[in-house]
């Protein structure tokens, strides 16, 4: 199968149904929201939920409901990370908080939170099963919170000798989580077995690991046309990725030390950047996170024994591929 045109078709009927959701008034708030989320994105997570639903013979209308939440969800985060991190760019345009302000932005992101709630109690869900999901969505919730929490907490007070056990914690509730959860919710909307639903969160929760590997990587060496983001942001943001926590590993006292600067700065130069990323190549640290997030891809991939159709598996198993392998 082709995974783009499964991916776009998916897109599109995911796009239709967040817009049904989030309100048109007051114009002054939500229209700027509208706009924003008409950026697109790769709508990966909620593309997964419907694939995880598909993969063990569900429906997209018992699915979509926890599919567009979480989507949601994931895009008042970004709004309030973009303020958090002082980025400017999302999606190819000016981050909110550049057009509009920081407490406009704020707002907006708590506006766009309130949809998350406002989707799910408007799907008509049983309560039994409402409640259920809510359990595991707030659990997942919380975690993205911890771990961006965690990430901030690095940056507040100039921590740079993180292990990689810190790093796949971190990275695990900021993004992990939430992608697992999206493959969960795809197998609750199912009434599948727990052992089921746990097998397609950690399915999620490793692939979504690799998936943000992948996005550090691409941050420092993809085309600017495809990735429509700043190259090198991470750098400027003094980013604890693994890609610089194994270049410290790897480089000489003064060099490393140097770096560790760097990264501690709060303005950082082109030149900064430049020399962070020439290094990352020269020794081999963006190599080494890309073959990272390959072996944890593959190990994903693991978890899909639970799904019977072989069919709809190499969709799955198609995704896995697509998110480690993107360009953007």
């Amino acid at each position: 199968m082709n995974i783009d045109d499964y991916i776009s078709k998916q897109s599109e009927k995911i796009e239709a149904a967040i817009y049904d959701n989030v309100p048109n008034e007051p114009e002054y708030i939500y229209e700027m929201l509208r706009e924003y989320l008409s950026r697109g994105g790769k709508r990966i997570r909620p593309i997964l939920t419907l694939a995880s639903s598909d993969s063990l013979d569900g429906r997209d209308e018992d699915a979509l409901p926890y599919a567009l939440a979480i989507e949601i969800f994931h895009n008042f985060t970004l709004i309030h990370d973009d303020i958090e991190d002082n980025s400017s760019v999302r999606r190819g345009k000016p981050t909110l908080h550049e057009q509009f302000g920081i407490p406009v932005a704020i707002n907006s992101g708590d506006a766009l939170y309130t949809v998350v709630w406002s989707t799910l109690l408007n799907a008509n869900i049983p309560p039994e099963k409402f409640q259920g999901a809510m359990k595991l969505m707030v659990k997942a919730f919380s975690d993205v919170v911890d771990g961006q929490g965690t990430e901030l907490e690095w940056y507040r007070t100039g921590k740079v000798d993180v292990s990689e056990e810190d790093y796949f914690q971190m990275a695990g509730g900021k993004t992990g989580s939430l992608i697992g959860v999206s493959c969960r919710m795809g197998a609750y909307a199912t009434d599948a077995s727990p052992e089921v639903q746990k097998a397609m969160q950690d399915f999620g929760e490793k692939v979504g690991l690799s998936f943000q590997i992948r996005d550090d990587v691409l941050n420092l060496i993809a085309d600017p046309s495809k990735y429509k983001k700043e190259i090198g942001e991470d750098i400027k943001e003094g980013k604890r990725s693994l890609i610089t926590l194994n270049l410290l590993r790897k480089l000489p006292e003064e060099q490393k030390n140097k770096v560790a600067e760097i990264l501690k700065k709060p303005e950082k130069t082109e030149e900064d950047v430049q020399e962070v990323i020439s290094l990352a190549k020269e020794h081999g640290a963006i190599d080494y996170a890309n073959s990272i997030s390959e072996m944890l891809a593959e190990e994903a991939k693991e978890f899909l024994t639970v799904i019977e159709d072989e069919k709809k598996k190499e969709v799955m198993l198609s995704l896995a591929d697509y998110m480690v392998r993107r360009e953007k």
